[in-house]
C-alpha cells in the first residue's frame, strides 16, 4: 500500500514556514541597513546616501536570489496542497508510476507529483477557486527567475527587497484567502530556531514580530497593506494589551507607538486585533494619563481593565501620578 501520504495542511505549513522565511529575511535586511546608517533602505530617497544603497543593494544580490528561490518553492507547495485538498492522488497525475510486483509499501515521496510549471493549470482545472491571472503571472516570472538561478547558478535581473515585499504581500491572500497574516506571522516565528529561545521572559514570538513591524507597515504600499491587513493603512490603530504584554519581555524596549495591531469596530464599542484574532470591549472616555488624546480605554474587567489602547497607561496608576 501506499504510505506517508501527505495532506493539504502539512503542505501548507511548510510552504507558510518558506513564505515567512522569505518574508523575515526581506525586512533584517532593509533593517540592517537603517540600523547602519539610520535612514530608510529605500533607493528612489534622495538624500545624499544613493550610493551606499546602491553598494548595499549589490552585496545583496546573492541572498535576494536565493530568497526568490525560496518564494518559488513556497508557492509550489501551497498550490499542491490545494490539489491535494481535493485528493492527494491527483498530485500524480502525468507521473506514470511503476509498481512492482513483490509486496511491501511504496512511499508516496518515490512517486513523481505534477511538475511546477503544470500546478496552476491544475489548480485551475480541480480546485473550485481559480487562480487570478495576475498570480499566475507573477508564478511563472518567478518559476523562470528560480531555474534560471538554479541551474545557471546566478540571474542578471536585479533584485530589489521591496520588490519582492510587494510579491508575498500579493501572493498571500492569493493562496491563502481564508487566514490571517499577523496572525500567521506570529505562529510561524514560534517555529524558527530562535523558539528555542523562547520563554516569555526574554524572548517570545510576539517581541520578534513587534520589533519588525515597524519595518513592515513602511514598505508597504496603501494597496498591499489593504490587501494583507483588510484594513486602510491610515485607518488608526491601537494597542491589544493581549498582544503588547505577550510581546513585552524583558529586553523587548518595545516602541509603543509602533506596535499597535487593533482597529475600532464600527460600532466604536469594540477594537479587534489583526495579531491574536481577538476582539475586546472598549470604552469611550478620555484618557487620563498626562500627554494622551486617546479615548479609547479597555472595558474589559478581567486582565486589562481601565487600560488606556492608545498609550498603554492604566487608568488608575494615571489617577495616582
Amino acid at each position: 500500500m501506499i504510505v506517508n501520504i501527505p495532506t493539504s495542511g502539512s503542505l501548507d505549513d511548510v510552504a507558510l514556514r518558506l513564505y515567512f522565511s522569505a518574508w523575515s529575511s526581506l525586512i533584517n535586511m532593509m533593517d540592517d541597513f537603517e540600523l547602519a546608517y539610520e535612514v530608510e533602505f529605500d533607493p528612489a530617497e534622495d538624500d545624499g546616501w544613493a550610493e551606499e544603497r546602491l553598494g548595499y543593494l549589490e552585496a545583496c544580490q546573492p541572498e535576494l536570489q536565493s530568497i526568490c528561490a525560496i518564494i518559488q518553492q513556497s508557492n509550489e507547495l501551497a498550490l499542491k496542497a490545494k490539489v491535494c485538498k481535493v485528493s492527494p492522488f491527483l498530485l500524480l497525475l502525468k507521473s506514470d508510476p511503476k509498481f512492482s510486483k513483490n509486496r511491501g509499501d511504496i512511499d508516496f515521496s518515490e512517486f513523481r507529483t505534477l511538475d511546477a510549471v503544470d500546478l496552476p493549470s491544475a489548480v485551475n482545472s480541480l480546485c473550485q477557486t481559480p487562480l487570478s491571472d495576475k498570480f499566475i503571472q507573477t508564478y511563472n516570472l518567478i518559476r523562470s527567475l528560480r531555474n534560471t538561478i538554479a541551474h545557471l547558478g546566478g540571474s542578471s535581473k536585479k533584485f530589489e527587497p521591496k520588490e519582492l515585499v510587494g510579491i508575498l504581500a500579493f501572493q498571500y491572500p492569493e493562496l491563502w484567502k481564508d487566514r490571517l497574516w499577523l496572525k500567521d506571522r506570529v505562529e510561524f516565528a514560534s517555529q524558527t530556531r530562535t523558539s528555542y529561545f523562547h520563554d516569555y521572559k526574554y524572548s517570545s514570538p510576539h517581541m520578534e514580530v513587534m520589533h519588525e513591524l515597524p519595518t513592515t507597515v513602511a514598505v508597504l504600499g496603501k494597496a498591499e497593506f489593504k490587501t494583507l491587513f483588510g484594513e486602510a493603512k491610515s485607518k488608526r490603530r491601537y494597542l491589544c494589551h493581549h498582544c503588547i504584554d505577550a510581546a513585552n519581555t524583558r529586553y523587548a524596549d518595545l516602541d509603543l507607538d509602533a506596535c499597535k495591531t487593533a482597529h475600532l469596530d464600527k460600532d466604536g464599542k469594540s477594537i479587534h486585533c489583526l495579531m491574536c484574532n481577538g476582539t475586546f470591549p472598549v470604552v469611550r472616555k478620555s484618557c487620563e494619563a498626562g500627554g494622551c488624546k486617546g479615548d479609547v480605554i479597555s472595558g474589559d474587567e478581567g486582565l486589562y481593565p481601565e487600560k488606556c489602547h492608545t498609550c498603554g497607561q492604566d487608568q488608575g496608576d494615571a489617577q495616582d501620578g
